[in-house]
């Protein structure tokens, strides 16, 4: 286990260190991670009512899925509660963030389990979704919030709460 947590640190250093040195970088992650997750949020939450006004019995599974992951997952980082790099490492994330609640990235489980939901309504919106949520998963870790570890853990969360929904 130890390994992994040095390796993982040792890749979110790289990753930091490269993401310092190119500061024209610097304006284009910050605007993408803080656009990125409210790009997920439109489609899904703008979704939800076209769904119940159409009377699709779809927008069950649509909305539980991600309630749950969210629901679950927020109690599993509780519990685990690894601090985020900033707080045991010396950088300074490009934005600032709350410390702690690290494992797994509660935005890329969501994101990933929300593009599972959209693929199961529509699969262009599917793809709008899969591309937004790479977005997702690539800027917490350039902005210096996240270890490699907990994007990664967070993508295979998101899609093992989401995958069941291309079952129904």
């Amino acid at each position: 286990m130890d390994k992994l947590i040095l390796f993982d640190t040792n890749l979110y250093m790289k990753i930091h260190n490269f993401v310092m040195k190119h500061k024209k970088l610097h304006k284009p992650v910050i605007f993408l991670n803080d656009k990125a997750p409210k790009v997920m949020m439109v489609l899904f939450y703008g979704l939800m009512p076209i769904l119940v006004v159409m009377r699709d019995i779809r927008v069950i599974a649509f909305a539980a899925c991600p309630l749950i992951e969210l629901t679950l997952v927020t109690k599993f980082r509780d519990k685990v509660d690894r601090p985020r790099p900033f707080d045991v490492l010396d950088v300074t994330p490009l934005e600032s963030h709350s410390s702690g609640h690290s494992f797994p990235s509660l935005h890329c489980s969501s994101s990933f389990v929300i593009t599972t939901s959209l693929f199961y309504i529509n699969p262009y919106l599917g793809i709008i979704g899969l591309i937004v949520s790479i977005v997702v998963a690539i800027t917490r870790l350039l902005v210096g919030v996240h270890y490699p570890l907990d994007v990664l853990t967070g993508i295979l969360i998101g899609l093992a709460f989401g995958i069941p929904y291309l079952f129904l």
